[in-house]
């Protein structure tokens, strides 16, 4: 009766918090370096190539490379758990190169998602113990694209291959026990993504004007699964046994964004919007079913440079604000975040360092979540590997 109940509670603490039912995790919006003080624009953007949008003419017309890194800490609570994580990483890397006028290509890394979560429950009655869950993982995306424009028009391709792992670690332990039991899930996912690309950019007036539509492919990813038992009866000996081992495919959703920017000298506004497919039921031993819904995002975001060749320093700084609004895909669940960022352009050059902060806050009946971010990107256009014809 008693491990029942124990057994009881503990599932209904796994089902009680909609993000341990997510398999992948929290989904992270991409970015590329300019836009992450802009509301996270991923498929228009200012003056560099994007890793959502492969027809992008900013690595069409000149060698690049965008780099981006970032650190993020997250607070979840609900009303009996209360959990903080942090975590760091590469957010994009992509180098273009441009080959010939109007057509070019490009190769970088992108993560898709990523998760970490990690909290602990105590129950006194009918019997003590304590449980605790604790998972963590990365898909990324590395790629190749390239990309045509004829006049005001550019098409493009990419070829991606995703892959990730995924770990999660249960522990419980009653109050009859010295060390706890864990259950261990380790989950591996691959395949490869395609994507393409339509953008036409022409001016109005005294305005740059900007449309994007791009679309990711449905995907099939292999999915390897691992789920184990430990058990610990004292501190030498051990039972560790795999209880499954399954092999099979999960299907990534596929994607559309589209979205418009306009320029005019110093100011650039942008907004655009996603939805992806709903993806089937899945799950697996050791991980809770998890029901795949459409989910949509809105992103908008606003920069001013007041005079780029001045010889002032604020003068010269690209003063950006944004936000966005996402509907997750695994639950009941809106994000929204703020962001500000702030570019300056190096004197006589066309390279730029931009640094960004972000708030992150997920309000729900059961689950609230905060996030803040600070995210450092810099963008380099030079001619690399060209010798210049006079020096």
């Amino acid at each position: 009766m008693a491990l029942a109940a124990i057994f009881t509670t503990l599932w209904g603490q796994l089902t009680y918090n909609p993000l341990s039912g997510y398999g992948m995790g929290f989904p992270y919006l991409t970015t590329s370096g300019s836009g992450l003080g802009m509301g996270r624009l991923s498929a228009v953007g200012i003056g560099n190539g994007l890793p959502e949008q492969p027809a992008h003419s900013a690595y069409l017309t000149a060698m690049q490379a965008d780099f981006s890194g970032y650190g993020r800490t997250q607070v979840l609570q609900t009303p009996t758990q209360r959990a903080r994580f942090g975590s760091g990483s590469l957010q994009n890397l992509q180098m273009s190169f441009a080959r010939g006028k109007g057509w070019g290509f490009a190769l970088g890394l992108a993560p898709q998602a990523i998760q970490g979560y990690q909290g602990s429950v105590h129950v006194q009655a009918p019997i003590a113990f304590r449980y605790t869950e604790k998972a963590e993982g990365l898909l990324s995306l590395a790629y190749i694209q390239g990309g045509i424009r004829w006049r005001s028009v550019g098409i493009g391709y990419q070829f991606g291959y995703l892959w990730g792992t995924y770990e999660r670690q249960r522990s419980i332990q009653s109050s009859a026990q010295l060390l706890p039991d864990f259950l261990l899930t380790t989950l591996r996912i691959d395949g490869v993504q395609h994507r393409v690309g339509l953008l036409w950019q022409d001016s109005l007036r005294s305005w740059a004007v900007q449309l994007s539509l791009a679309y990711a492919f449905q995907t099939k990813l292999n999915r390897d699964l691992t789920y184990s038992f430990q058990k610990n009866f004292s501190f030498t000996s051990v039972l560790i046994d795999t209880l499954v081992r399954q092999e099979a495919t999960l299907t990534y959703p596929s994607v559309v964004r589209g979205g418009m920017s306009l320029s005019k000298t110093s100011w650039h506004i942008g907004l655009e919007g996603g939805i992806s497919t709903g993806t089937r039921t899945w799950g697996g031993a050791g991980l809770n079913p998890a029901q795949g819904s459409v989910s949509w995002d809105m992103r908008a975001g606003i920069e001013w440079q007041p005079d780029p060749r001045s010889t002032s320093f604020y003068k010269r700084l690209r003063y950006q604000a944004g936000g966005y609004i996402a509907q997750m895909p695994y639950t009941n669940l809106r994000y929204y975040g703020a962001t500000a960022g702030l570019g300056w352009q190096f004197p006589r050059s066309p390279n730029i360092i931009y640094i960004a902060a972000e708030y992150g806050y997920a309000p729900h009946p059961q689950v609230r979540e905060t996030a803040l971010q600070f995210s450092v990107a810099a963008l380099f256009r030079e001619l690399w590997f060209i010798p210049p014809r006079i020096d």
